[in-house]
């Protein structure tokens, strides 16, 4: 597996969570050994997730019409 961030070589590693709300501790991803980038199935799963689009706020809207 190839890193997206400098194209460099991942491996599987095992990584331990204490601050974690759900119980689970421990967990398995990808760390890159040039850069250290980590990948866990989380950070996957919200990468590969389509882009939405920003909310706009009516009033935000409103106040630059006002001021063009």
């Amino acid at each position: 597996m190839r890193c997206q961030r400098c194209q460099g070589r991942m491996i599987q590693d095992n990584f331990l969570d204490v601050h974690d709300d759900t119980g689970v501790l421990d967990f398995q991803g990808w760390r890159c050994l040039n850069c250290g980038e980590i990948v866990d199935p989380v950070i996957g799963k919200h990468r590969n997730m389509p882009a939405c689009q920003p909310l706009r706020s009516a009033r935000r809207w409103r106040d630059a019409a006002l001021t063009a």
